[in-house]
């Protein structure tokens, strides 16, 4: 993929995975120690990872000035997302970059005005921010979710991996970020059901 930020990081989908995992923190990347050798320093944490409240929802309503509730074609939602890291190291010292490997939970909702459509289409955005949330790097994905007949709600799970070169940070120093590309229309009633 192309890196516009100029960070040199790589963004990647693995798989798609039909079953939905529980929430698994993540934490320190594996154990026996710092790359599985004994009387080792402990790796350091895996970056956080986030939802974006104002862009975990989003509501695609038909073509047309109609906004109740019969005029919703989908909704979608970011429900969670579980994985872990690893780490590349220089000099068997320093850290040179870690890749984060996780799965998104995504969920489609059928509504009224979704007609004889059996699949819901759903983009989204993967950011990497410092501790000042500037944006290192952004990249944008689509998941496919099926509505087969007689089913209103599917989730689903996206494989992604994301390599972030750390080019002397912490991985406290940075967090990755998700949400739904929203228009300004969505924004705006998602502000609105949050009461902002």
């Amino acid at each position: 993929m192309t890196d516009p930020a100029g960070s040199g990081r790589l963004l990647s989908r693995l798989r798609p995975a039909a079953l939905m995992l529980p929430l698994v923190l993540l934490a320190s990347c594996g154990s026996g120690g710092w790359f599985g050798k004994k009387d080792a320093e402990p790796p350091p944490p895996c970056p956080r990872i986030g939802i974006l409240g104002d862009a975990r929802k989003a509501v695609q309503f038909r073509p047309g000035p109609g906004r109740d509730l019969t005029d919703v074609a989908y909704e979608v939602e970011l429900l969670d997302y579980n994985g872990g890291c690893k780490f590349e190291e220089k000099d068997k010292v320093k850290n040179v970059a870690v890749t984060v490997t996780f799965t998104l939970q995504i969920a489609a909702t059928r509504g009224p005005a979704a007609g004889d459509s059996r699949e819901s289409v759903v983009p989204y955005f993967i950011a990497v921010v410092d501790k000042q949330q500037n944006i290192l790097s952004r990249d944008a994905f689509s998941a496919r979710i099926p509505l087969p007949p007689g089913r209103r709600r599917v989730a689903v799970g996206d494989e992604l991996e994301q390599r972030i070169p750390l080019a002397g940070r912490s991985t406290r120093d940075i967090e990755i970020l998700i949400g739904l590309e929203l228009d300004n229309e969505q924004l705006d009633f998602n502000r609105k059901q949050r009461g902002f």
